[in-house]
């Protein structure tokens, strides 16, 4: 069942998609989660409830969110500029980043809260300057946490639903990844199919849950 062409073609786009949606969010996420580490910022109050609101948002109300900004209100001037993102493959990248964002962010500030403060301070005072601290003191030290990061971030947008069908649709052989695929198949009777993907997606769960534990992830979450 997983070698024919559709659950192929959803599989590999699957892992283009959420391969470049951890690394988009990983680039993002560790200034972003330094910055609300290290530094003081302004309405620190209102940016940390902005950060949590795709975790609690319906993941229907988010892919209708992203479809009105994306499709509405900035359609016409992006398709001027020839980028349009409703139901392409593009936007599955942006649907899994605005999803998966939250993860990334809260997984690597927590590594760089476990990061002493003093320790990148020092090596300021021995002539460090402060991007060589935080690239030879400050990641090395949460290299598990980041790369915990990047784990979680990957497998959550790997299941990603919600946002996905709603802003990308599921058209076969165009926009159908791992999740959407399941749910065509199950909509057309064809159950072996939908259990394959399903029963991929729970091992991806299961070997990323594995990983994420022996990198210490539990204390980065919980």
């Amino acid at each position: 069942v997983m070698t024919s062409s559709e659950s192929l073609f959803a599989l590999r786009l699957t892992m283009i998609t959420v391969t470049t949606t951890t690394v988009v969010c990983m680039v993002l996420a560790i200034p972003a989660a330094y910055a609300l580490s290290r530094f003081r910022i302004p309405c620190a109050a209102l940016v940390d409830t902005l950060l949590d609101l795709p975790i609690v948002m319906p993941p229907i109300a988010a892919g209708l969110a992203l479809l009105v900004l994306f499709g509405y209100y900035l359609g016409e001037p992006m398709l001027k500029a020839g980028i349009y993102l409703p139901y392409t493959q593009p936007g599955l990248v942006v649907a899994q980043v605005f999803a998966t964002m939250t993860f990334s962010v809260r997984s690597v500030k927590a590594a760089f809260d476990s990061v002493p403060p003093r320790l990148p301070l020092v090596a300021q005072t021995l002539g460090s300057t402060p991007w060589r601290a935080f690239c030879r003191v400050v990641l090395p030290l949460a290299r598990n946490g980041l790369v915990a990061g990047a784990v979680l971030t990957w497998a959550r947008a790997m299941g990603l639903f919600g946002p996905v069908v709603m802003f990308c649709g599921a058209t076969r052989f165009r926009t159908t990844v791992v999740p959407t695929a399941i749910y065509l198949h199950n909509s057309t009777g064809r159950l072996e199919e939908a259990a394959a993907g399903t029963l991929l997606l729970m091992l991806v769960a299961l070997v990323v849950l594995v990983i994420f534990k022996r990198l210490g992830g539990r204390g980065y979450l919980w």
